[in-house]
């Protein structure tokens, strides 16, 4: 019998039946029969099993679902390659929160432990000694506050990078300026170390830190829910908040009165020693001279600095009465679904 097309022989096959002989024939060619004998009209005796017949359209509709399913399959694939990458970067993003919260911790408490001993330190000297005091307040805190000054300048690379909400500006200020009066006018001099102004001046440094610093411990509040404090951080947070945006508004200017008082007393001692004063040809630099114009610039940098603390102020103040005008609206929409 010729057939359409070649057919395989090898892979043909055939059996016996009460019905009559089956054969499964193999083409050789992968294309489409439009009959299956060389003959247009079949013989009588061949009957084509259609329950196994499959068409062009019935092809095309399997070609249809395998794509259907391969692009199922894909979409399955890039979803779960999705969700592992979000994971990913959820953990990432967790550990480096972890990071985060844990280095401020660490960095405000380092802080606020050297400015409270610098404080206390003066204070209670003062209170035992009274005048006597003075004489040993750079022997007694001076490292400490070096020490407490230099790490200040981690502050601005916090809010230059982004790990705290403010301005790199105006922390940069603060530092460079008291980091000035530290190490250019008070620890050259050593006849500035018993004067009393560095103790009041150290004092009022400290006291305006101890309390910006405790204001700082707003990132580990949590801790103290472990031991079963759950209200001591918002009772903690309210006070220190209050003083932080309070205090400085006698303290800021005491302390730049007292720098301005550091710098009158320290040109004598300057103008002696002719300390950092130096001659270059026809040029001279002097010292206690550039000492006079950078009173100058406290005066402008001290007042730039109080109109930011007042913006700051006035900013709290305003979230806050926001706060609390949403929450007497909540209070008020809950009463009256209550009473209805």
């Amino acid at each position: 019998m010729d057939f359409f097309k070649q057919v395989d022989p090898e892979k043909s096959m055939y059996r016996t039946t009460p019905q009559g002989v089956e054969f499964m024939l193999m083409k050789q060619d992968k294309q489409w029969w439009g009959r299956l004998v060389e003959q247009e009209k079949r013989p009588g005796f061949l009957k084509v099993d259609f329950d196994k017949w499959r068409d062009e359209g019935d092809s095309e509709s399997e070609a249809e679902e395998e794509k259907a399913k391969r692009l199922e399959a894909y979409r399955q694939e890039s979803l779960k390659k999705f969700e592992e990458e979000m994971k990913e970067e959820m953990e990432s993003r967790a550990a480096i929160k972890y990071l985060k919260t844990w280095w401020l911790f660490a960095y405000n408490f380092f802080q606020f432990m050297g400015y409270s001993f610098i404080f206390f330190s003066c204070v209670i000297r003062y209170m035992m000694y009274h005048r006597d005091s003075f004489k040993n307040t750079w022997e007694f805190t001076g490292q400490m506050v070096i020490t407490c000054q230099l790490m200040s300048f981690l502050e601005y690379v916090h809010a230059e990078v982004g790990l705290v909400n403010s301005k790199p500006l105006f922390p940069l200020l603060q530092t460079l300026g008291r980091n000035f009066i530290l190490f250019m006018v008070i620890y050259p001099e050593e006849l500035m170390y018993p004067l009393p102004v560095v103790t009041y001046l150290f004092t009022t440094w400290s006291c305006i830190e101890v309390v910006r610093y405790i204001f700082r411990f707003r990132y580990p509040f949590y801790l103290f829910n472990l031991i079963g404090k759950e209200n001591l951080p918002a009772k903690v947070f309210k006070v220190s908040q209050w003083l932080r945006y309070t205090i400085w508004i006698p303290l800021y200017p005491l302390g730049f009165l007292l720098e301005a008082y550091c710098i009158f007393t320290a040109v004598p001692y300057y103008e002696r020693s002719n300390k950092f004063s130096y001659q270059f040809d026809k040029v001279r630099f002097h010292y206690p001279l550039m000492m006079k114009l950078y009173l100058m610039m406290l005066a402008a940098g001290g007042t730039m600095l109080m109109k930011y603390m007042v913006r700051q102020r006035r900013r709290k103040a305003a979230v806050k009465r926001g706060k609390e005008r949403e929450r007497a609206t909540q209070e008020k929409a809950a009463a009256h679904q209550h009473i209805d």
